[in-house]
């Protein structure tokens, strides 16, 4: 699961603006490509800990496993290599499962206050980073992500298929060349309908099995 599911599953839980932060964080740490940090603040630490256990509920949903399979079907008669195929199934679900669920007001409220909130000079100064360099990037990346605003709802396929690009430029092995990359966008586009479909009940499956 993405990080905008995880703060939907987090605001369900009840848990404030820190939680909602710890909730997201592993992910943000995978974005920078460093470890999650360190962090002796309560609540931040428990929603580290909750976005652990919703990944191994997530990755264990039948519904997740019939969408990644789905996707990697369609991008293989395609022609795209299966180590691909299987990284834009899994990464590109998670992107079009979070635009589903950006209708969730209260999620996208508490979304973009944890990002406000984890400034330096906020809660941002209880996560320790492996060096300065890390903590540099991440709020890089924090920075990019408030000026992006709301997760939106209606993503474009060419954008959906530019982050997976994006995401595995760095991995030799998975990365996608221009005939994947516009593989990706026409999958984007095909499944978008069938991973809207799914989005709530699993939410609510996920919410059902988390304590």
């Amino acid at each position: 699961m993405n990080y905008f599911g995880h703060t939907v599953l987090a605001v369900r839980r009840g848990g404030d603006r820190a939680f909602v932060l710890g909730s997201m964080l592993p992910d943000f740490a995978t974005m920078i490509g460093a470890r999650p940090p360190r962090t002796e603040h309560v609540d931040i630490d428990s929603g580290m800990r909750f976005h652990w256990k919703t990944d191994e509920a997530f990755h264990r949903s039948p519904t997740f496993q019939q969408l990644t399979r789905q996707a990697v079907a369609w991008l293989s008669t395609r022609g795209v290599r299966s180590g691909s195929a299987l990284a834009v199934a899994h990464i590109g679900v998670e992107l079009l499962l979070d635009a589903s669920l950006s209708g969730d007001e209260g999620a996208q409220r508490a979304y973009l206050s944890a990002l406000d909130g984890a400034a330096h000079e906020e809660l941002g100064r209880y996560l320790t980073w492996a060096s300065g360099e890390q903590r540099v990037r991440f709020d890089q990346l924090r920075a990019r992500l408030l000026e992006r605003g709301a997760i939106a709802g209606d993503i474009a396929p060419e954008t959906v298929a530019e982050r997976l690009r994006r995401a595995l430029a760095a991995r030799p092995r998975l990365a996608l060349d221009d005939a994947a990359v516009l593989a990706a966008r026409d999958w984007a586009l095909a499944a978008r309908p069938g991973i809207s479909a799914c989005a709530a009940p699993l939410v609510c499956e996920l919410a059902s099995q988390l304590p």
